[in-house]
């Protein structure tokens, strides 16, 4: 945070050019599922279609209606409620995209439970540390990753999930014979025959300002350290789709959406999860991006709409099995979680004509998405994150005077509205950090502003490379790697040089074809080739001084974020290594 801060003109402050929408106050299952069926969730939006087929298991073909995801959701809150659970309480659902997820999160919502998801491929350590600082007091978990449920309550005494708490995200039928007696699945808890009256009575009736109260307890990706719980307000979620539907790209009820983002990532839960349902979409789940399954799923449900993330771009683009054809049905794919290089756009366009990308910009703390665009803008404005969202204002300040910047110059994103988090779950002091004077969220993105108010992020304000002063954006560097012809993906980091009292660039690679297929003599040809080939395409200071290192694969989170504190675990024990190779020379 920068030590002092000016106080910005008014054309220092953007805002949308498009009003911002009626904002409800409700809590976040009334404004998706409407207490009357003959009144939408605001007045912009058509008619809760019941009978409308809202989710899709897109391995198994189950489906789930509209009437059904409500009706289920009700009956799994009356189950809780017998067992115990209550309003305000936080339950941990931990398991890859299904149908029981989705009944799991909507349950939990009906009966005022906060939810708070776990990222699938957390280890016991790393769930540990979500359920216990969340308390969550109970658990879904998809049976195979029991395990790590278990394993995780062993290694803290002082914090327990009572056996009668833990419940398995699969049918009663699939419970592992093992566990027949252990655990209750999510079907049993499903209360049947229930009244009309008993269903709706078990909702959480809104009172006022509950919409204020904390809804979901996502997770930041903890890609500096140890993830913070993000505290998103039923308010934060219904406004950011209230705005959100205004300048997306239009969506109808015809329209079939790709569901293999992460439901436990912000993106994925309000974006894919939540969203359609405002306009009687429907989603396909997929347990995660798989190539096979998603391809299939692509064809057979004629998905016309994607939210990907670059990952996903790049391994679509590479490979040789995906055709023109296979992706027929598709006409957009809208990216976010991750910078994407507008080479990168140009490069699958050209290949599926047919389709057009666009992306859109946004975090944890936003809910998430505070910038986007149509598939029209984004072909005009390629590389860009779009303008700001209605509901939304944005500054642009210098991390380091303090100063807001003029238009074309680079600073930090502030971000202020209705979507913004209310605060980091119990940890004031994380709070105070990323909040300015008047309530702005500092990002940390560096970005900049053209004259038509389109926005781009060039890098990260704690990422940033300073080569003896000089700052280097990693993200630059790797949108310009991701162009050589050898380079399939790219992480870029700064290593420290004793010798010279400064950072230098490094590039890890992951060459096109596979680390295995090259030689050990062809790899050190290829990192030399690729070095050189950067020194003339940039200026001196974002030389890779650092070097190029090949390796199998760019450590990423789920939602396609490159893993930098891995990158820098992995050139510390190259550099021990090094010391080590050098001590057993001097004593030869």
């Amino acid at each position: 945070m920068p030590s002092t801060t000016s106080q910005p003109r008014p054309d220092q402050i953007y805002t949308s050019t498009i009003p911002s929408p009626p904002l409800p106050r409700t809590t976040v299952f009334n404004y998706l599922f409407p207490a009357s069926s003959a009144k939408a969730a605001t007045d912009n939006y058509p008619k809760p279609n019941l009978n409308k087929v809202s989710y899709i298991d897109g391995i198994t073909g189950q489906t789930l209606t509209r009437e059904q995801t409500e009706t289920k959701a009700k009956q799994l809150a009356v189950g809780l409620k017998k067992r115990g659970v209550k309003t305000g309480e936080v339950g941990c659902i931990f398991g890859m995209n299904s149908l029981d997820w989705v009944v799991a999160c909507f349950g939990l919502q009906a009966l005022g439970v906060v939810v708070s998801p776990a990222n699938y491929a957390y280890t016991p350590s790393e769930l540990l540390h979500q359920l216990s600082d969340s308390t969550s007091s109970l658990a879904f978990v998809q049976p195979a990753l029991l395990p790590v449920l278990l394993e995780a309550l062993k290694l803290d005494k002082s914090y327990s999930i009572s056996p009668e708490r833990i419940f398995l995200l699969c049918p009663k039928g699939e419970k592992p014979k093992d566990l027949q007696n252990k655990f209750e699945s999510i079907e049993e808890l499903l209360e049947e025959s229930l009244s009309k009256d008993e269903l709706n009575n078990v909702v959480q009736k809104y009172t006022d300002g509950l919409e204020k109260d904390t809804a979901y307890l996502c997770y930041s990706s903890g890609t500096t350290g140890r993830g913070k719980g993000v505290e998103t307000s039923h308010h934060n979620v219904t406004s950011q789709i209230q705005a959100v539907n205004l300048v997306y790209e239009p969506q109808t009820g015809d329209d079939v959406i790709l569901g293999i983002l992460p439901f436990s990532h912000i993106y994925g839960l309000t974006v894919v999860l939540q969203q359609p349902l405002t306009y009687n979409g429907t989603i396909v789940v997929l347990p995660r991006f798989e190539e096979a399954p998603v391809l299939n799923a692509i064809q057979k449900y004629k998905i016309t709409w994607a939210l990907v993330v670059p990952p996903i771009l790049i391994a679509l683009l590479n490979s040789p099995n995906v055709k023109e054809t296979t992706l027929s049905s598709l006409r957009g794919l809208q990216s976010g979680a991750a910078p994407l290089s507008s080479d990168l756009i140009q490069a699958f366009e050209s290949r599926f004509p047919h389709i057009r990308i666009t992306q859109g910009y946004g975090l944890t703390e936003t809910t998430p998405v505070s910038h986007v665009m149509t598939l029209e803008e984004g072909q005009a404005h390629r590389g860009c994150i779009g303008r700001i969202a209605p509901t939304y204002q944005a500054r642009l300040v210098d991390y380091e005077s303090g100063k807001d910047c003029e238009k074309g110059e680079r600073g930090e994103l502030w971000l202020r509205g209705p979507s913004v988090m209310k605060g980091y779950w119990r940890n004031e002091e994380a709070t105070k950090g990323v909040f300015a004077p008047g309530g702005w969220f500092m990002t940390g993105d560096v970005a900049v502003i053209d004259d038509q108010g389109y926005f781009s992020i060039v890098d990260r304000v704690k990422e940033l490379v300073k080569y003896k002063g000089f700052q280097v954006p990693p993200a630059e560097l790797e949108a310009l790697l991701l162009t050589h012809p050898d380079v399939a993906d790219v992480g870029v980091i700064g290593i420290w040089s004793k010798e010279q009292a400064t950072e230098l660039p490094r590039a890890y690679i992951v060459p096109r074809g596979g680390l295995s297929s090259i030689s050990e003599k062809s790899k050190n040809e290829l990192s030399t080739k690729i070095q050189k080939w950067v020194e003339g395409k940039v200026s001196n200071h974002k030389r890779l001084r650092g070097g190029v290192i090949l390796i199998e694969a760019i450590p990423k989170s789920p939602s396609g974020k490159i893993l930098r504190k891995d990158l820098r675990v992995l050139a510390k024990k190259e550099e021990e290594q090094d010391e080590v190779k050098k001590g057993r020379k001097a004593k030869l």
